[in-house]
């Protein structure tokens, strides 16, 4: 009696959580929101660390690439990929993934691009499920190569970053990079900014910069705009959270001020405490303020090429050991993961898409957000919250 009142509680927790996850795309997004930005997070503050504070850096490329190799993934690496990352293993929830992002990806064509390309030994007899599932999930180029030729091999990945990046960006990987290998993951990307509302021109001047504990470090091009914003202050991470809306429906810049005396980093590290949900309320809760906006005009490049040693810090070991990764779902030789670097640039300066926008004065009302020291920001997608591009402005530069 015990044993079939069991199984019919437990065939009962089943349909209820059927029913509450079925596959559709509110349901992807619930499942896919949280690993997502954990993982995001994480890796940014690892990133932080690495670059002394100062980049631009796409976790979400990063997070795909390790889901998308999952793919191929079996035993224990499959187990520590999805420890880390924590995807939906469903493909139907994955297939609704990829139609999020294509649709994303739309959205952002004229002033963002991504190529991610994962390379492999030709001579490896790569699995074309592994390749087709990859390409139509994910959106990632699988190049199968001939790495006895290193100089070709190199040169056919740069084409693909290449006209993936518009030419922005022209080259990721070298010659030598295909010596004593079998598999590359490479990702390239670049975001223009386009505000919703711009800054004028002509209110940017050369402004002071200072570090975090207020010595002068230099001078930047300071943009300046009074506006009706998003703003507040967020006790947990000890900063000072500004929304800037770009042209594209939707995606919006989030600068993260530290209110004390710390390291940047810091703030990446007191976020895996909350979620941009609770930081999306706070502005719904408080509405919107009158704000008069002092942000550098900036453009960063960053190459991340160990990309490796900072996830094997977070838990994904096996799939870099060629003792110990178990991809027999891409080739019954053995592979493994040699190399992966990913380049990311952004240029952000006072363009935008309102003609004739309407002045608004300072006065005693307004407040001051004045982005003068060392800053965090963060480019999101608001119904995803998926961190499309984050990054650290420490390092001065009149652009």
């Amino acid at each position: 009696m015990n044993i079939q009142t069991l199984v019919i509680v437990t065939l009962s927790c089943c349909v209820v959580a059927y029913n509450d996850y079925k596959c559709n795309k509110q349901a992807a997004l619930r499942l896919l929101k949280r690993p997502a930005f954990e993982f995001s997070i994480k890796l940014l503050q690892r990133v932080a660390e690495d670059t002394d504070g100062h980049f631009i850096f796409s976790p979400l490329t990063t997070w795909l690439q390790m889901t998308a190799l999952s793919e191929g993934a079996t035993g224990f690496t499959f187990r520590e990929i999805w420890q880390v990352t924590r995807h939906h293993r469903n493909r139907c929830f994955r297939k609704k993934m990829y139609d999020i992002m294509s649709q994303l990806n739309r959205s952002l064509k004229s002033r963002s691009s991504r190529t991610s390309v994962i390379a492999i030994d030709k001579l490896m007899a790569v699995k074309k499920r592994f390749v087709k599932e990859v390409q139509r999930l994910y959106g990632i180029k699988v190049l199968l190569l001939n790495f006895n030729q290193p100089a070709k091999s190199a040169n056919e990945v740069n084409e693909a970053i290449k006209h993936g990046t518009g030419g922005v960006i022209d080259r990721i990987l070298y010659y030598d990079d295909f010596n004593s290998t079998v598999l590359l993951l490479s990702d390239a990307n670049y975001f223009h900014s386009a505000w919703r509302t711009p800054f004028a021109s002509v209110y940017t001047r050369s402004t002071p910069f200072f570090s975090s504990s207020g010595g002068e470090l230099g001078v930047v091009s300071m943009m300046h705009q009074t506006g009706y914003f998003n703003l507040v202050e967020f006790p947990q991470i000890n900063a000072q959270v500004l929304e800037i809306p770009f042209a594209v429906p939707g995606i919006s810049m989030l600068v993260f001020l530290p209110t004390d005396k710390v390291w940047i980093g810091e703030i990446f590290y007191s976020l895996q405490k909350t979620r941009l949900t609770a930081i999306f309320n706070m502005f719904k809760r408080k509405g919107l303020s009158l704000v008069n906006v002092a942000l550098p005009k900036f453009s960063q490049l960053t190459e991340i090429e160990n990309l490796p040693e900072l996830l094997y810090d977070m838990g994904i070991k096996r799939i870099f050991n060629p003792n110990l990764a178990e991809l027999r779902g891409i080739s019954n030789y053995k592979v493994y993961a040699s190399l992966m670097t990913q380049i990311s640039r952004i240029t952000v300066g006072e363009e935008g898409v309102t003609v004739g926008a309407e002045f608004l004065a300072e006065n005693d009302t307004s407040v001051d957000f004045k982005a003068n020291k060392p800053f965090v920001y963060m480019i999101v997608e608001r119904t995803t919250e998926f961190i499309l591009y984050a990054g650290v402005y420490s390092i001065p530069s009149e652009a």
